[in-house]
């Protein structure tokens, strides 16, 4: 693979993308129009390239304990570049509640904090942290048989669902944690060291299982071992997710040669700071334009959100290269 893959950031533009879509247009909407096998695989493919960048990251260090993974240096390397940034939008967050919302009682400040701060999506920030926590785990597994071990943390990912329903955990609780997306993960690490060898033959097999498994709880009411609400955000519905993720990296080579190219490999990079943007925009001035025509609403919606958080995103890393040279 070239030294970076500009699809990637492509990829997580369109995602971004789909994540503001979604919470701008009716969920009847959605679903006329097949919304679970494209837009609504936003979350999904973001923590399946999670997983992928991640490993591709590893596999150039060459670490071969989880003591080196599990450093303290080198776990606060990984999470501070998503807690500095949350931890910026959240207070200002803070703020806003108390001047326009009446103020938040004490006891719900580090709550709020710990679930992801306010808005549509906010349980994407603490799902990150987690998934950036346990993918070293996830990793050194999967080094020892990619395939057995592909197979032994879906298990392991049916299992933990089961025990969430057998415990009766709640939905606030259960929205924030990473369980519904481990296998996700896994195979985002396993795309990344298969990535020039992939079996299409049984990856298709395998994501066709998927698509009859997406149609089932999101069209026919079909209940299995996961908590309902979150319909296919589960485990048997991300080998399409893969198949869906393999073709958009490989379809077609996005080079950044022309504006376009360029301006979507900058929002795909900017594409956290998006999301933390639009978090804010979709909890406290959408009903501005809400009335509008839809198409307007979404495209009003999308620059808002991808024009701020780029700017976010410039303005931290200039702060960061500021201090980094003082």
């Amino acid at each position: 693979m070239k030294e970076r893959n500009y699809n990637i950031d492509a990829l997580k533009a369109m995602a971004m993308f789909a994540v503001i879509f979604i919470h701008c247009v009716p969920r009847d909407l959605l679903y006329a129009t097949y919304s679970p096998y494209h837009i609504w695989q936003a979350v999904p493919v973001f923590l399946l390239l999670a997983g992928f960048n991640t490993a591709n990251s590893y596999r150039k260090r060459n670490f071969e304990t989880l003591a080196e993974f599990y450093s303290p240096s080198f776990i606060y390397g990984k999470v501070e570049r998503l807690i500095y940034p949350f931890a910026a939008v959240w207070l200002g967050q803070v703020v806003l509640y108390f001047i326009f919302k009446g103020g938040l009682n004490p006891r719900e400040l580090p709550v709020s904090f710990i679930t992801g701060g306010f808005g549509p999506g906010s349980y994407f920030v603490p799902i990150i942290i987690q998934a950036t926590l346990l993918l070293p785990l996830i990793y050194m597994i999967m080094r020892k048989n990619l395939n057995v071990m592909a197979f032994v943390l879906l298990i392991v990912s049916l299992m933990l669902e089961f025990v969430c329903l057998w415990l009766d955990v709640s939905r606030d609780l259960y929205r924030i944690i990473v369980v519904r997306y481990i296998f996700a993960l896994t195979l985002g690490v396993w795309l990344s060291f298969n990535y020039h060898r992939i079996s299409y033959k049984w990856l298709i097999l395998l994501a066709g299982l998927s698509v009859i498994y997406i149609t089932g709880v999101n069209y026919y009411d079909l209940e299995l071992i996961m908590e309902p609400v979150w319909l296919s955000q589960h485990a048997p519905a991300f080998f399409y997710t893969l198949l869906f993720t393999i073709v958009c990296l490989k379809a077609y080579s996005i080079n950044g040669t022309n504006p376009f190219s360029r301006l979507m490999i900058l929002a795909g990079r900017a594409s956290y700071h998006v999301f933390l943007t639009q978090m804010v925009y979709f909890w406290f001035i959408p009903d501005l334009f809400a009335g509008l025509p839809l198409y307007m609403y979404v495209i009003i919606s999308a620059v808002l959100s991808f024009g701020f958080g780029i700017l976010f995103f410039e303005l931290e890393n200039k702060v960061r290269h500021s201090l980094k040279n003082t």
